[in-house]
């Protein structure tokens, strides 16, 4: 029950790194100069892909920083996407700009194997969404009034597991979050079902006895009593969800997500499926097998050990003095 990893082949990487080191700076480098002259930055910090901030820093001649979002990218494509947007910088007789420091989202035991921490790495530690809930998010809670965990009455079921299904803020798939529940029925679990925000209410999975649909929540009040996350293995759920210290399963659907869930598993702390009718027998495995548990928790302490953000501005202001 696991996927294989799809990454950039090395036929990929010269395309790769042309387009986000070169098509991207080619298209954008101008009105991205225009703006920094117009802000006039003394720091300038930027995605790890994102050249045009690493480019107008190089034209400006201030510092930068870059900061991650998924999992570090691999050492050979970094370098051919550094080459590209060198050459065109050498046009202006400038060279690209080394980062001052790299903040990263990411604990150790989630990177590659082959993972070597950068020089200048301040590690940040990452959580999940919370914010005051809105009159249209909110839900009836287990004592009757609105709040974040949804209420399963009926026999017994307030005793039971709680398995959150998301498929995150991007993807709108009513027909795969309906197959993912069904998956679920044989599993004694109450289900809660995250619908993407801009899904229409009549493709949203119907609620039933132990399933409740509810529309954006942050992230956060979503996880309150949950005991097993199903998603689709996106950076920002896979980091709020294992910081929690909840297992996972994940049913991988493109970009960095095929890569994030073998991580996730790598480290024991969740399953990874390859259809999703195969949820279902997935959960109750992570449910019965307390070390998927134990395993997230570990994740969740090595997240809780790095830096607040407050202290990370604090740190790269020591970086730029």
């Amino acid at each position: 029950m696991r996927t294989r990893v799809r990454t950039f082949l090395p036929r990929r990487w010269p395309s790769s790194a042309e387009f986000f080191g070169g098509v991207c700076v080619d298209l954008g480098a101008e009105e991205a100069i225009a703006q920094a002259r117009t802000f006039a930055p003394d720091l300038i910090i930027v995605e790890s892909a994102d050249y045009l901030g690493r480019f107008a820093a190089a034209v400006l001649d201030v510092p930068v920083v870059t900061h991650g979002v998924g999992i570090a990218i691999e050492e050979q494509l970094a370098h051919a996407m550094d080459a590209a947007a060198g050459a065109r910088l050498s046009s202006l007789e400038l060279t690209l700009p080394e980062p001052r420091a790299s903040v990263d989202p990411w604990p150790e035991c989630l990177q590659r194997d082959t993972w070597q921490p950068p020089v200048g790495r301040i590690a940040i530690r990452s959580e999940a969404h919370e914010s005051e809930p809105h009159a249209s998010e909110a839900h009836e809670g287990e004592d009757g009034s609105e709040g974040s965990k949804p209420a399963f009455p009926g026999p017994g079921r307030q005793h039971l597991p709680r398995v959150l299904v998301t498929l995150g803020t991007v993807l709108d798939e009513p027909e795969l979050l309906a197959t993912i529940v069904d998956s679920l029925a044989g599993p004694e679990v109450n289900v809660v079902v995250a619908v993407n925000p801009s899904a229409r209410a009549d493709t949203a999975p119907t609620e039933r006895t132990g399933v409740r649909v509810v529309g954006f929540v942050p992230m956060r009040r979503l996880l309150e009593g949950v005991d097993v996350v199903v998603a689709s293995g996106g950076a920002g759920t896979v980091l709020a969800v294992l910081g929690s210290g909840i297992p996972m399963v994940l049913l991988p659907m493109g970009l960095d997500k095929p890569l994030n869930a073998e991580r996730a598993s790598a480290v024991g702390a969740a399953m990874v499926v390859d259809s999703p009718d195969q949820i279902g027998k997935a959960v109750t495995k992570v449910l019965s097998d307390e070390s998927f548990a134990h395993s997230a928790s570990t994740v969740a302490q090595e997240i809780a050990d790095m830096n607040s953000a407050e202290t990370v501005l604090t740190l790269l202001l020591d970086h730029v003095s």
